[in-house]
């Protein structure tokens, strides 16, 4: 299966977690929806923190929302369609 992406869904968070750090990076308002819907959502932040900490960010999951601080912005994180 060459050219498919993995429906594994360990692979689908961490696939998301690679894109939404990106777009979180240059991101320049406070909310933001992840990408990532399903079951594995341990693993989507585990993957988000690593990238976001390689950018020179930070996941801040301390409170009851997760946000990921880039300097002076915090940006908050959103699960769902709600």
């Amino acid at each position: 299966m060459q050219g498919r992406a993995s429906q594994y869904p360990r692979d689908q968070a961490i696939r998301a977690a690679h894109h939404d750090a990106a777009v979180l990076a240059g991101i320049l308002t406070d909310e933001f929806r992840a990408t990532y819907p399903g079951p594995e959502r341990a693993e989507y932040l585990r993957v988000l923190a690593s990238i976001v900490a390689d950018l020179g960010g930070a996941l801040d999951t301390r409170g009851s929302r997760v946000a990921v601080v880039f300097d002076n912005r915090r940006i908050t994180i959103r699960f769902g369609s709600g």
